[in-house]
């Protein structure tokens, strides 16, 4: 089969595979009574679980770059800020050497 497309979270051409569930019976029965589609229903509601885990831990890997990059300029500071100190002091340097 295919390869997956970049940035799906599963591969939709994939073949279906057969799975038991344990559902309360008298759910069962209204759902049978309406007609609904049983691996429709299950698919799409697995499929938004696994979307909010991903899109969840990629939030969460997010807030974890963000925490280390605010403590790495915390210790260190931004790389504008060392250019623009490296400005200024060659700057006084002129001065002082004129």
């Amino acid at each position: 089969h295919q390869a997956m497309r970049m940035g799906a979270l599963f591969d939709e051409s994939a073949p279906r595979r057969a799975v038991n569930l344990s559902l309360n019976s008298d759910l069962v029965s209204k759902a049978r009574s309406c007609g609904l589609n049983f691996s429709g229903i299950a698919e799409a509601a697995i499929r938004r679980e696994v979307a909010r885990v991903a899109r969840e831990r990629f939030e969460a890997e997010i807030r974890r770059s963000v925490a280390e990059h605010d403590a790495y300029l915390a210790d260190y500071g931004s790389f504008a800020e060392a250019v623009r100190r490296t400005l200024e002091e060659e700057g006084e340097a002129e001065d002082g050497a004129a």
